[in-house]
């Protein structure tokens, strides 16, 4: 089992959560909803949340997008914005969960390249 603290560390105002290791997509999504949570305890508006360390996570349908992004929007309360680092193949073409995050008041994007992340997290002010 991961634990998230082991891999969370608060840098100029954003929460970097880096974890590795073995886990299924359900856990990987609880990791992203802790993070998240942790953000919203500590009044840390960002999160980056690079899951290109874990291994075995499937690759997610629309159903699983769509159910992860509202368990995330709900933890965020508004509070939280997000930004996933991940492996392009995890992309959808069409940003279906970046689209349903916004539709639910999260602010949150994907990118394969975390200088891309950060440049888009940058581009709001704390």
């Amino acid at each position: 089992m991961i634990r998230l603290g082991d891999f969370l560390a608060v840098r100029d105002g954003i929460c970097e959560v880096r974890p590795q290791g073995e886990c299924s997509l359900v856990e990987a999504v609880d990791l992203v909803r802790g993070g998240i949570d942790h953000c919203r305890k500590r009044s840390v508006i960002k999160l980056l949340f690079d899951a290109r360390g874990l291994a075995g996570v499937a690759i997610p349908t629309l159903v699983d997008r769509f159910l992860a992004v509202e368990e995330w929007a709900h933890a965020a309360k508004g509070m939280v914005i997000v930004v996933l680092v991940v492996y392009p193949e995890y992309i959808h073409p069409e940003k279906f969960g970046v689209k349903v995050a916004a539709h639910l008041g999260l602010t949150a994007n994907v990118f394969a390249d975390e200088a891309d992340a950060r440049k888009w997290l940058d581009g709001f002010a704390i």
